[in-house]
C-alpha cells in the first residue's frame, strides 16, 4: 500500500510495506523542506526506511532530521534504514550503531581517513552557509584544525580575494592578532563589532590585510567535538561595523554546536 504526502519544495511518497515503511524522498532537503518533512515522520514509530535517492541537496537540517528520526524509531524498538545517499556526515551515524543500514551510492569507496576528512570538509562547508544566511554577511571563511601542527587552515571561503586567504591561510590555535585565533584560544564566540577599534587588531599585520579586504567587523565561532576539542571555526565578516544581536548569536551558536555533533 501506499500514497503520496505534501510537503512544500519536495515529493514524498509511502509504500507501506509487511515489515517496514519506505519513505521516498526528492528535491532540496532544506530547512524548509526538513521541518514540513518532520512533521509527516512524527507518527512512524516502525521499521523505517528513508530513501534519499532523488534527493539533490542534504544540508546539516537533513542530517539533523535523520539523527531525530533514528531516536524516535530506535525509542519505539524500531531501526533506520538511509538508502540512495553518499555523504560523510552519515557515515558517523551508521559507524555509531544508530543506523541499521546505509546503502550509499554506487562508486563510493574511499578510506575511512579520507571518509572522516570529506565529512569535515562537508560539514564546516555547511556551517559557513547557514552563519551567513543567519548574520546576512557578505564574507566568509571555515577553517579545520591541523592536529600535526595545531593550526587552523581555511577549507572553505566565500567573498575574499588572494591576499586575504594567503595571510590567513594557516592560523596557529594560540594566535593573537586574528579573531580566529583568539576564540581557538578562548574556546568560545569573538565578536569584533569594529577592526579599527579593537584592542584584538589594532597595530597588528592583520589589521592591514582586513583593511585591504574590506572588513570592519567580524564573528568568529569554534566548533567543539563531542569530545570539547577545538575541530574548527567558522567566521562571518561585514564591510561596516556591526553589532550582533542576542537571537543572531543563539542562531550562530546553534549552527556552532550543530557542526560539533557531525565533524569527526
Amino acid at each position: 500500500m501506499g500514497w503520496s504526502v505534501s510537503v512544500p519544495g519536495i515529493e514524498v511518497s509511502v509504500a507501506v510495506q509487511s515489515e517496514r515503511t519506505v519513505v521516498h524522498v526528492a528535491g532540496r532537503l532544506d530547512q524548509d523542506a526538513v521541518v514540513a518533512l518532520r512533521q509527516q515522520l512524527s507518527d512512524h514509530d516502525r521499521c523505517l526506511v528513508l530513501d534519499f535517492s532523488g534527493v539533490s541537496f542534504l544540508g546539516l537540517a537533513g542530517v539533523a532530521l535523520v539523527e531525530a528520526v533514528a531516536e524516535q524509531v530506535r525509542a519505539a524498538g524500531g531501526e533506520l534504514e538511509v538508502w540512495g545517499v553518499d555523504d560523510p556526515r552519515l557515515w558517523q551515524l551508521q559507524e555509531a550503531g544508530r543506523l541499521r543500514a546505509l546503502r550509499r551510492r554506487a562508486g563510493s569507496g574511499t578510506g575511512t581517513a579520507d571518509r572522516a576528512q570529506s565529512r569535515n570538509r562537508l560539514v564546516m562547508r555547511e556551517a559557513l552557509a547557514a552563519a551567513l544566511r543567519v548574520t546576512g554577511a557578505p564574507m566568509g571563511n571555515a577553517q579545520l584544525l591541523d592536529p600535526a601542527s595545531l593550526s587552523l587552515r581555511i577549507t572553505t571561503q566565500r567573498g575574499f580575494h588572494q591576499p586575504f586567504l594567503d595571510f590567513f591561510r594557516r592560523v596557529e590555535s594560540t594566535a593573537h592578532g586574528s579573531s580566529c585565533g583568539a576564540a581557538a584560544e578562548r574556546r568560545s564566540a569573538v565578536f569584533v563589532e569594529d577592526v579599527r577599534r579593537s584592542g584584538l587588531f589594532v597595530g597588528t599585520p592583520a589589521a592591514e590585510v582586513l583593511e585591504d579586504a574590506g572588513v570592519r567587523a567580524v564573528a568568529s565561532l569554534p566548533v567543539l567535538s563531542a569530545a570539547g576539542d577545538l575541530a574548527g571555526m567558522f567566521s562571518t565578516h561585514f564591510a561596516r561595523p556591526t553589532v550582533w544581536t542576542a537571537d543572531v548569536r543563539r542562531e550562530l551558536a546553534y549552527v556552532a554546536e550543530s557542526a560539533g555533533r557531525l565533524i569527526r
